[in-house]
C-alpha cells in the first residue's frame, strides 16, 4: 500500500492498495468515531452537490462520507472532488476503483471501509430535501441499537422540470415517489437502496448480490432477502432524484436490465410474479415482432413533432419496458 501524501498535512492523503485509489480529506483522520457513515456508489455521476448539501444538514458533525468511483476513469472529477473534500468540514473518503465492478459490489465495497455501524446508502444524484434529514436518521440509530433496515424514500422536489426529462419524471412519480404509508405494506419490495439506513450487521449477514450485472433489480433483491431476517421500517425522510435521464439514456438502462428482471423473478417467484411487471410481460411473451413493437413504441416515445400527451408517452415506456423483460423470460437458460 502506497500512501502519497502525509496524512497530518492540509493536504488529502493519497492511499493505493492495487485496486483502488484512496483519497481522504484531512478530518478523516482527526474524527474517527462518527454516528452515521454515508456510503455513496458513483459511475460518471459528480456528487459535488451531495457533498456540499450535506454540509448544511443538522447533526454533520455526526456523519462520514465515503464515495466510491465504481472505474468511472475520470482523473479531472476525482481532482474536483477531493479539493471540495478538503474545504468540507466532515470526513470524507474518496475511493476510486480501477474497473468498473458493478452496483452490487460497489455497495458491498463501501461497507468495507465503513468505520460505523450504521451506514446510510445514497445514490451519488440524490441530495436531502430537508436540513434535518440527517438529524432525522440519527433519531432512528438513538431510538433503537436493534439491528434493522430503514427506507426514507424518494422524491423529485428539487429536480429538473425541463422538458427533455419528462417521460422520466412521469414515470418516477407513478413508481417511486411512493409515500411511507404504502410502502410501509410491502417493506422488502419497496427497498429504493438510493435512500435507505441500515446496521451494518444487516448489510454484513445479506450482503448485495454481486451476480446482477449492469442495472436494476439489484437493490429489490436485496430488499427482499433483508426482509427475510429483519424489520424494516419506512419512513417519509426523502431525497431528491436530480439524475432525471432523457428517453434515449433512460431506454439504454432498461433495455439492459432483462437478465436482471428474469433472475430477481426466479430469486423471489412469490412476491414479483403478483407485479404488474410481471403479469404483464408473461402476458406478452408469445407476442410475435416484440422488436417491431418496440420500435414502434420508441416512436411514441421520441417523436417530438406530435402533440403526445407525457401520459401516452409513459405509458409507452412502461409497455416497451414490460416487452423487454418479456424476452427475457423467453430466453432459454
Amino acid at each position: 500500500m502506497n500512501i502519497i501524501n502525509d496524512t497530518h498535512s492540509a493536504s488529502p492523503a493519497v492511499i493505493d492498495n492495487g485496486r483502488e485509489v484512496v483519497v481522504d480529506n484531512p478530518v478523516w483522520h482527526t474524527h474517527p468515531h462518527q454516528k452515521l457513515s454515508i456510503l455513496v456508489p458513483s459511475y460518471k455521476d459528480d456528487p459535488e452537490p451531495l457533498l456540499t448539501a450535506l454540509e448544511k444538514c443538522y447533526a454533520v458533525v455526526d456523519i462520514e462520507l465515503i464515495v466510491y468511483d465504481d472505474g468511472g476513469g475520470n482523473d479531472l472529477l476525482i481532482e474536483k472532488l477531493s479539493s471540495c473534500a478538503a474545504d468540507l468540514s466532515y470526513p470524507i473518503r474518496i475511493v476510486s476503483a480501477s474497473k468498473n465492478t458493478g452496483r452490487s459490489c460497489a455497495r458491498n465495497r463501501l461497507l468495507h471501509y465503513a468505520r460505523s455501524d450504521w451506514v446510510l446508502l445514497l445514490d451519488a444524484d440524490m441530495i436531502p430535501d430537508k436540513p434535518d434529514f440527517i438529524s432525522n436518521y440519527i433519531f432512528e440509530i438513538e431510538k433503537s441499537a436493534a439491528p434493522k433496515l430503514v427506507v426514507g424514500g424518494f422524491s423529485l422536489k428539487q429536480a429538473s422540470t425541463a422538458r427533455e426529462f419528462a417521460i422520466h419524471r412521469w414515470q418516477a412519480e407513478q413508481s417511486e415517489c411512493v409515500p411511507a404509508e404504502i410502502r410501509s405494506t410491502e417493506p422488502g419490495r419497496y427497498v429504493f437502496t438510493s435512500n435507505v439506513l441500515v446496521h451494518a450487521s444487516v448489510f454484513e449477514h445479506t450482503p448485495f448480490d454481486e451476480s446482477f450485472s449492469g442495472w436494476g433489480w439489484e437493490d429489490v433483491d436485496w430488499g427482499l432477502r433483508v426482509a427475510q431476517a429483519f424489520p424494516i421500517i419506512h419512513l417519509d425522510n426523502t431525497a431528491t432524484h436530480l439524475g432525471l435521464d432523457r428517453i434515449e439514456d433512460l431506454l439504454k438502462k432498461y433495455g439492459g436490465s432483462g437478465p436482471n428482471f428474469r433472475k430477481a423473478v426466479e430469486k423471489h417467484p412469490d412476491t414479483l410474479q403478483t407485479t404488474n411487471l410481471y403479469v404483464i410481460s408473461n402476458k406478452l411473451k408469445p407476442l410475435p415482432f416484440k422488436p417491431l413493437a418496440k420500435k414502434a413504441l420508441s416512436l411514441v416515445m421520441t417523436i417530438q413533432l406530435l402533440p403526445i400527451p407525457i401520459k401516452m408517452r409513459g405509458n409507452a415506456l412502461k409497455l416497451w419496458r414490460a416487452i423487454v423483460c418479456a424476452e427475457a423470460l423467453n430466453e432459454k437458460r
